[in-house]
């Protein structure tokens, strides 16, 4: 395969991670996962198991419920110098708890996700508009103002067809809000091919702010406001996936007692530098 981002055939691969090989672009640095998925690969992949059984998943994702109500109400706040109001889709919604925080804000909108159950469950739970499918294959008729992809954009798995549909479903003058895993972060340097962000086949994009300006700039959009967020994770969640990263490695096998200091039912604080977000922004009728 060429990458992702810029098409290039002129890459080379930096280590292997889960049998799969990590490759980086000469070209543009990007980094991916060397392998052809498909929609069935992704609904194999983001399965009960995934949000429900630990490992590189979730111990029990609906106990991020609140949490993650507030993530959106933290960011229907931070675009709001920008764009406050309107109808959105948030792309990878889950259970749809960041698209309730957004609602809570004054959004209208739909949440795209391929898991049935939790779309069965943010109907049920939060009476909210949600449709099982992926950004690349779902049709909807309507436009929106918004959408957003939370933690979502590395899990895309043909990023030429989620650009061309970005354009498709969204308004002259709409937005595109993103957060990712930084590869460039102090903390993915710091663990190299241990980073907790190089979990194929889940993850199959690792994205820095340059090679993201580079991905949405061939689909017409334009970055508006960036930055560092804010986060928390629920320990269950925290110490799940450290015990899975941990298990991977022979090297740091010595430090799997050391997760039983986590306490069992809290919210804790994330190094957000690991992460950033980013709004683009599509031409308007007027070219702005």
């Amino acid at each position: 395969m060429n990458c992702p981002v810029c098409q290039s055939d002129m890459f080379e691969t930096k280590f292997k991670k889960n049998g799969l090989d990590i490759a980086e672009c000469k070209e543009c640095t990007h980094q991916f996962t060397d392998m052809e998925a498909s929609p069935q690969c992704i609904k194999e992949i983001y399965s009960d198991d995934y949000f429900f059984n630990g490992g590189a998943g979730y111990e029990d994702y609906t106990l991020e419920k609140e949490m993650l109500i507030r993530r959106g109400e933290y960011y229907a706040k931070k675009i709001r110098p920008f764009i406050t109001s309107g109808d959105m889709m948030d792309v990878g919604a889950a259970a749809g708890f960041i698209l309730k925080g957004f609602q809570n804000k004054g959004w209208d909108g739909i949440g795209i996700e391929p898991n049935a159950s939790l779309v069965a469950f943010g109907k049920k739970d939060l009476g909210l508009k949600l449709i099982q499918g992926t950004l690349e294959t779902v049709e909807v008729d309507d436009k929106f103002d918004l959408i957003s992809i939370i933690q979502v954009i590395a899990h895309l798995y043909d990023l030429e067809t989620a650009l061309d549909r970005l354009d498709n479903f969204l308004k002259p003058g709409g937005f595109v809000l993103i957060e990712t895993w930084n590869k460039d972060s102090l903390t993915a340097r710091i663990f190299g091919s241990a980073w907790h962000e190089y979990s194929p086949p889940s993850t199959l994009n690792y994205f820095s702010k340059r090679t993201l300006d580079i991905l949405m700039n061939q689909g017409g959009l334009s970055l508006v406001a960036s930055g560092t967020p804010k986060k928390s994770i629920h320990s269950k969640h925290a110490k799940s996936l450290i015990k899975h990263k941990l298990g991977e490695s022979k090297a740091l096998m010595w430090m799997m007692p050391l997760t039983n200091l986590i306490p069992g039912n809290v919210v804790l604080p994330y190094p957000s530098e690991d992460l950033f977000w980013a709004l683009y922004k599509k031409k308007g009728h007027d070219g702005r």
